[in-house]
């Protein structure tokens, strides 16, 4: 299936139950319900293999949920994931659970930013980023970091389709075009005052 089709189940079920779940109080709870399950089918993908076969009745696929997750989430969650097995979706739990966390952060006021740096930060780092960009933003954030040695140096801090590109590499590349720019223009007026 397309990513873009994927997209579009991820938001149309995790904004369904968000609201769902907005309804009854239990946002917070569906969260770590969501995130709950998603370790028990990463550590067990036999069993999510066995509840995205074909072959399985979905009737059979619901009856195997209620079973192993019963009274270990609440009743929403567990609705909801019994309807995700009958309609053959549970391969997209991960990305439901990933965009209802955006729901989440977005109901919370909290900024996702992400920054990647040249090399692995110290936890201190780490804290030192997260509190200038909080106080950057006024807002709370929820920071996460790669590391990309191929910047060599510098921050790239990007939020959502924003990006601030403060890395070495970026201006060594910035710098270069700009020399050769001028070198041609410098090239050209030569010429053309000849």
């Amino acid at each position: 299936m397309a990513r873009s089709a994927r997209h579009i189940i991820h938001e149309i079920y995790s904004d369904v139950m968000f609201e769902l779940a907005e309804d009854a109080g239990l946002v917070e709870q569906v969260m770590d319900d969501l995130g709950a399950v998603a370790e028990v089918m990463k550590d067990e993908p036999d069993f999510l293999t066995l509840l995205t076969l074909g072959h399985v009745k979905e009737d059979e696929k619901a009856q195997m949920i209620r079973r192993v997750f019963k009274g270990r989430v609440n009743d929403l969650t567990l609705d909801f994931l019994c309807v995700l097995a009958k309609r053959n979706r549970m391969n997209f739990l991960h990305g439901i659970g990933d965009r209802y966390q955006v729901l989440l952060d977005e109901r919370k006021n909290m900024h996702r930013i992400e920054v990647t740096l040249a090399k692995e930060p110290t936890g201190e780092q780490v804290e030192k980023i997260r509190m200038d960009i909080k106080e950057a933003l006024n807002a709370e954030i929820k920071l996460s970091v790669n590391v990309d040695p191929g910047i060599i140096g510098g921050i790239i801090i990007q939020k959502g389709d924003l990006v601030v590109d403060n890395s070495v590499r970026t201006i060594l590349s910035r710098t270069v075009e700009a020399i050769m720019a001028r070198s041609k223009e410098k090239i050209t007026n030569q010429r053309v005052d000849k």
